[in-house]
């Protein structure tokens, strides 16, 4: 179950792709006593704006690295990685093949806590909210809290 703070639904809604070129960054958040996952805070972008384009954004790692660093310790480390955003130009927006290779590759090679990552794509009318367990990515339902 991923829980989704409406402050952090309401920032990704800013960033809408109604026109321009795709933008990502990362989430943080914690495991809640229940065991869910609760997204508490996402990055500002932090793409490398001249290797993006309207279909297509590369992290540029060392800001996204920082924003969570940052995050863990203003909140007294309890706040994690959890996971990536980026936008879609279009309305209910899926994963594409580029989307889940990008998301294994991070599952396989950073030093994560919980037993996946978390992947939300930001549609011009709604969002997509999945998670990669190592073995395939999964649509989830959210709760907003």
């Amino acid at each position: 179950m991923i829980e989704v703070k409406e402050s952090v639904i309401n920032q990704l809604r800013t960033h809408c792709q109604i026109d321009g070129d795709e933008i990502g960054g990362v989430l943080t958040g914690s495991i809640t006593s229940e065991n869910r996952l609760r997204i508490s805070n996402v990055s500002e972008p932090c793409t490398i704006l001249n290797l993006s384009n309207r279909c297509a954004c590369i992290r540029d790692a060392s800001r996204a690295n920082k924003f969570i660093q940052e995050d863990f310790e203003r909140s007294d480390h309890t706040r994690i990685y959890l996971g990536e955003w980026h936008t879609h130009p279009e309305n209910d927006p899926h994963p594409s093949s580029v989307d889940i290779e990008s998301i294994i590759e991070i599952y396989n090679k950073s030093d994560i806590v919980i037993d996946g990552v978390v992947l939300v794509i930001v549609g011009l009318k709604s969002n997509y909210y999945g998670f990669y367990d190592g073995k395939s990515m999964k649509e989830k339902s959210i709760t907003i809290v």
